[in-house]
């Protein structure tokens, strides 16, 4: 064999080694998604996926990529403007209840977000598949959402034996700050599912709870129903930041109390 052709077969190994080389990189050995950008692309639902599987990455890899896979062509289906304004009505009411009622306005939500991703297109709440395909279009907002349901105790609730809003029989009682919080992180999902774009929002920060604690807003321009509804509300009640303001100290000494128990 002459020096040419050993030297062309050496060149074509050298090539097709770097090729596959370059493949499994980009592909990560699992669905064609590599794990940086699996870690990427689903955030905060990556890192509850690994400690699911007890750190095991390839398993974690195999989970999203086939979630990608399997739902990142759902395309949710659009929400009209009165369906957006009634369901920021529906979200209003229950955030005014939850000063009285946090228990059953945290129910209420888990329940209305359940209903607006099922009417957009994904598999509804009691379906095992409901969180797998909510995390490839809003990973960076599902685990309010997550929080939520789980203490409203609905279907597929992970490790709890009842809920909040009657669905499945008693459940310890739960602090009124646990409570908050949970209204407050799902509200994150809630505007995902009804913007106008369809685009997810950022994750809920510190900075944005204040804002959590006002009436949402479907548009920039309030429309004259929501006007009115809002000028009846108040009233006769404080403004809902206020009351927001207040609840945890006007709750939690029976809450500790509560516990203690």
């Amino acid at each position: 064999m002459s020096t040419g052709a050993v030297v062309a077969i050496i060149v074509v190994a050298v090539i097709v080694v770097a090729l596959i080389a370059f493949l499994a990189v980009r592909g990560g050995g699992a669905g064609g998604m590599s794990g940086a950008r699996l870690k990427h692309r689903f955030g905060p639902e990556y890192d509850r996926v690994l400690d699911g599987h007890d750190g095991d990455v390839k398993a974690t890899r195999a989970e999203l990529s086939e979630r990608v896979k399997r739902y990142g062509g759902l395309e949710p289906r659009p929400l009209s403007e009165r369906d957006r304004e009634r369901y920021g009505a529906e979200w209003n009411a229950l955030q005014a209840k939850f000063v009285d009622e946090p228990a059953t306005a945290v129910g209420q939500a888990d329940a209305l977000i359940g209903r607006i991703a099922a009417e957009r297109g994904f598999p509804g709440a009691d379906s095992p598949e409901h969180f797998d395909a909510l995390s490839v279009h809003h990973p960076h907002s599902l685990g309010g959402y997550r929080q939520a349901h789980t203490l409203a105790g609905g279907p597929g609730a992970s490790g709890v034996a009842g809920g909040a809003s009657g669905h499945g029989g008693p459940q310890k009682r739960q602090s009124t700050e646990e409570l908050r919080k949970a209204l407050v992180n799902a509200r994150g999902l809630f505007e995902d599912l009804t913007r106008d774009d369809g685009r997810p929002t950022r994750a809920t920060t510190a900075d944005d709870e204040a804002a959590a604690t006002e009436p949402y807003e479907p548009d920039a321009d309030e429309s004259a129903d929501t006007d009115a509804t809002d000028t009846k509300t108040a009233g006769h009640r404080a403004p809902l930041s206020e009351r927001f303001a207040a609840l945890t100290g006007g709750r939690r000494d029976r809450t500790d109390d509560d516990e203690r128990l």
